[in-house]
């Protein structure tokens, strides 16, 4: 199946990003091993997948992010004073900056059938990210694996190898995983470089220096404004592009936003091609993450 050129073009670039990036790894508790679970997801604006969950018995609402390395708990459902219980604190990167926030431990977080107990978290203390969810890494979850089915709004996690769907066509890419985060190559216009898996972006977007190496045309309008996770704001503009490799697909002639960031540097991706392949592309497809064969399955 040829991909078309509409997918790219439908990005909402007024969306907010939930992007995160950790600068030093945090150890997680895992959950309780399971057969079989599924996790609904909410409908929302944003097509974020945000599922129900508790919080030291509060209901709530996450974020489940491959974006994110990890947990972000609003501090209105923690005890008082819970923020500066740990003399810890972490730098988180997010799309316009960075933050330092403090961490604390949440004594008890259930999503569906998953719990878990004194799970490590940064604390979203001052409303420093413009999201009323909390944060819930897709790393914490159970299960070989990760089946997100944004047709049905669920979440299947289970120990086999990713379903096959009768008729659908499948685009099974190998990862790898830096820094905690999916990782996927990508070729546009002949110019290799690598891809975010984020369920936690809006949008679909390069850096610079891919769209300087591949060639891209800027596009005749004007820079569109975003803002970012940490309240600044900036400003993209929208190039074309020829080509573009996925897998075993190609999407022809696109146009897709260019964005600076100091979030790139912070992967090590300053000088390098690179994109963040968010939900207004994922949500067209059913994303399997394959943890045994680290492999990311995308169907149709």
């Amino acid at each position: 199946m040829r991909l078309g050129h509409s997918l790219l073009k439908r990005s909402s670039i007024h969306g907010l990003f939930a992007l995160i990036g950790i600068c030093r790894a945090l150890s997680f508790n895992p959950a309780q091993a399971t057969e079989r679970q599924s996790l609904n997801l909410l409908e929302n604006a944003r097509n974020w997948p945000i599922t129900e969950i508790m919080i030291n018995g509060q209901p709530s609402q996450a974020l489940l992010d491959t974006g994110a390395t990890v947990a972000l708990i609003h501090d209105r459902y923690l005890a008082p004073g819970a923020a500066t219980e740990s003399p810890d604190a972490t730098r988180v990167q997010g799309i316009g900056g960075n933050r330092i926030l403090p961490v604390t431990h949440v004594a008890s977080v259930k999503a569906g059938a998953h719990t878990w107990t004194n799970l490590r978290a940064v604390v979203n203390a001052a409303d420093q990210f413009p999201i009323a969810q909390n944060i819930l890494p897709v790393a914490l979850l159970d299960g070989a694996t990760v089946d997100f089915d944004f047709r049905k709004s669920t979440v299947e996690l289970y120990d086999g190898y990713p379903k096959i769907i009768p008729g659908a066509e499948r685009n099974a890419i190998r990862y790898r995983l830096h820094g905690g985060l999916i990782f996927i190559p990508v070729s546009i216009n002949g110019v290799s470089g690598e891809a975010l898996i984020d369920t936690g972006s809006t949008v679909t977007f390069v850096n610079a220096h891919y769209a300087d190496r591949a060639g891209g045309v800027k596009r005749d309008q004007e820079p569109e404004a975003i803002q970012g996770s940490d309240l600044n704001r900036g400003e993209l503009e929208v190039f074309e592009f020829r080509k573009m490799r996925l897998g075993d697909k190609r999407i022809s002639t696109f146009s897709i936003p260019v964005l600076e960031t100091d979030l790139f540097a912070s992967l090590g991706f300053d000088q390098a091609p690179m994109m963040v392949i968010g939900m207004d592309l994922l949500s067209h497809y059913r994303l399997q993450i394959d943890r045994k064969r680290e492999r990311i399955v995308l169907v149709r």
